[in-house]
């Protein structure tokens, strides 16, 4: 039997993002890297020729192009909705990275979009494929920590320089957009839709004057049965980048960096203080993206507009909670 056509993908986007997720589509034969595109024309030729990419030009040129089955978008937040809009227009299909875009206006338009066209788009949370957190999710449902009632993550690092993209209100700055999204997303896919949100932060830059962005925040998501997910993120400090889900039969503890784990301990409690502890590692192929790419290219291979483990429904609940989140600081 003859194996399927490859698909064949355009990028647009010539940083680290890029830099890190090329590897992964050509570990796998279902894809073919054929055009990249960016800002600067001699940074997309070097990117190209650095990466044995055919070819290199102009973002018009790449979406002008007939021969893409796929168009990954890793820009900076504010150009996602334009590029992915325009892509979806032409019928073509786009992996989008996060934050999905700059807000869940911009969000619902794109998914709208996508049905009415029936062009598949999906939001590039790796996350929700990682092999050590599908592993959590399965352990979670089976009650192997009895009720799951409480669950904590972090994420935060330092950013000194007042002039790096992420102090940049134009370009989709803050911590909300790059950093919160992720702890968002595991509430989200662990314990599922919350029924009230607080949330208390500071706009200050890294030198503590005021800031347009969010450089720290706190939120306390809570569910209808008390439940609860208390989320910290941070440009100005340095933060475990862990999470734990804890419940009345025992905790698990998701290794740092959480977003991009590579396993989990699992503790139950023996009696007093005493707990059995179960350390489980699930060691990442390549670097970490290739399971998602493995789930778009079966979702394309089918003609599906979305993959289930990171929907339109999903993607619009979590830019929904960081809208509510950024209203609150």
């Amino acid at each position: 039997m003859a194996n399927p056509p490859r698909i064949r993908v355009g990028i647009i986007g010539t940083g680290w993002m890029s830099d890190m997720i090329v590897p992964d589509f050509r570990a796998l034969d279902a894809f073919e890297l054929v055009a990249v595109a960016g800002r600067h024309a001699e940074r997309t030729l070097a990117f190209a020729a650095d990466r044995d990419i055919p070819h290199a030009g102009s973002v018009d040129d790449l979406l002008g192009r007939d021969d893409l089955d796929l168009l990954y978008i890793a820009t900076t937040h504010d150009s996602h909705f334009e590029l992915a809009r325009r892509a979806l227009e032409r019928d073509l299909p786009v992996l989008l990275e996060k934050a999905f875009t700059m807000d869940a206006a911009e969000a619902e338009q794109l998914v709208a979009l996508s049905r009415e066209r029936g062009v598949f788009l999906m939001e590039a949370m790796w996350m929700r494929f990682n092999p050590a957190i599908r592993r959590v999710a399965e352990l979670l449902a089976d009650g192997a920590i009895g009720e799951p009632r409480n669950l904590a993550a972090t994420f935060g690092f330092v950013i000194p320089d007042p002039t790096h993209r992420l102090w940049d209100a134009e370009h989709g700055g803050g911590s909300a957009l790059d950093q919160g999204v992720y702890p968002l997303a595991l509430a989200d896919l662990l314990f599922g839709p919350y029924a009230s949100l607080a949330a208390t932060g500071s706009r200050l830059g890294p030198d503590g004057a005021p800031t347009v962005v969010d450089g720290e925040l706190a939120v306390l998501l809570g569910y209808e049965d008390g439940r609860q997910a208390t989320l910290a993120t941070s440009l100005r400090s340095l933060l475990p980048c862990d999470a734990s889900i804890g419940g009345t039969a025992g905790r698990i503890r998701i290794l740092p960096a959480f977003w991009a784990t590579e396993g989990f301990v699992l503790e139950r409690p023996v009696g007093g203080i005493e707990h059995d502890r179960e350390e489980v590692l699930i060691p990442k192929v390549g670097n970490g993206y290739v399971p998602m790419l493995e789930a778009v290219a079966e979702a394309l291979r089918d003609g599906r507009i979305e993959h289930e483990l990171s929907s339109h429904a999903a993607t619009l609940r979590v830019m929904r909670t960081v809208d509510a989140v950024l209203a609150a600081v």
